[in-house]
């Protein structure tokens, strides 16, 4: 009997130091992935950002050290903690902030647990394990905590690859197929545009945070496909101007609106709201030419 509680602990015990050295082995490529280093740029967004804007281009053409910290799913409170976190884990401050926003970024829809996207910084990010702790059930909290590879999903994992092997390119090549989204339109059945309160405040709050810390912020509108910006003309008004008001509150915020002739160009997506392979190449070119003479101005 004794010799097989002998085995049983013996057991647990190398399954909880395997947990922990595999897991840091994966929070290391993660750390790589999402750029947990000092950069004189910082790029904050969700899955647009992430699939649309290209790290190394975006670095070369602005002769600029880049960071990119995008997670597919996150919301404006998602946003505040990637800042924090960022600047706790590296120690600096960017100089600037590339914030990815659309006329949707206040609606709901995002990821109803997105506080989930940061389990595997629980442990080493007071800013994480507070949101964390917060928003999840203690049961969740508690078992991944103490069991860390439970805090990495497919999506986790593949960043994890991704990291090792330094690549932030999109990857998909698909092509967005206006007829059948037209279809999709007809019948209502696309994401609409609404004004969460919460996301509102907590947009609100992360600008003066950041006008705050001195940091200069680029809100800027990537492309979403024309069908889809036209779909709720009003609100997508009221939107875009709610972002014009909020820019010109503080006076470390610019705006960028990306749209236009790129929402025109179909083959450049792979969906209403996501640029494909070429499309991010496009608007990431595009956003350096279109940065480059305003952080010269900002330099002199």
């Amino acid at each position: 009997m004794k010799r097989l509680l002998d085995v049983v602990v013996c057991t647990f015990v190398i399954f909880l130091l395997l947990n922990w050295v595999v897991s840091a082995i994966f929070n290391e490529g993660l750390r790589r992935y999402f750029c947990l280093r000092p950069a004189d740029v910082l790029v904050v967004g969700h899955s647009m950002s992430e699939m649309g804007i290209d790290r190394n281009l975006l670095e070369d053409n602005l002769g600029m050290s880049v960071a990119k910290y995008c997670m597919n799913g996150a919301g404006t409170a998602d946003r505040l903690v990637i800042l924090k976190h960022y600047m706790e884990s590296t120690g600096s401050k960017p100089k600037y902030v590339i914030y990815d926003i659309s006329a949707r970024s206040f609606s709901s829809g995002l990821a109803n647990n997105s506080y989930s996207l940061f389990y595997p910084f629980m442990s080493s990010s007071p800013a994480v394990n507070d949101y964390v702790r917060n928003n999840a059930s203690m049961r969740d909290y508690w078992f991944k905590f103490l069991i860390p590879l439970t805090r990495y999903d497919d999506t986790r994992f593949g960043a994890v690859i991704r990291g090792y092997r330094r690549d932030w390119l999109c990857k998909s090549t698909r092509r967005f197929a206006p007829e059948p989204f037209k279809e999709h339109l007809k019948n209502g059945d696309f994401w609409k545009i609404t004004f969460e309160p919460e996301n509102m405040r907590l947009f609100d709050e992360t600008l003066s945070w950041l006008h705050t810390q001195g940091i200069v912020c680029f809100l800027v509108a990537l492309p979403c496909v024309d069908l889809l910006n036209n779909a709720e003309p009003e609100l997508y008004a009221k939107s875009m101007n709610f972002i014009r008001t909020e820019t010109d509150k503080y006076n470390n915020v610019c705006f960028l609106d990306m749209n236009g002739e790129i929402s025109t160009q179909y083959d450049l997506f792979r969906d209403p709201i996501h640029l494909n392979k070429e499309g991010q190449n496009v608007t990431t070119k595009k956003l350096a030419e279109t940065l480059k003479p305003l952080l010269l101005k900002m330099n002199e």
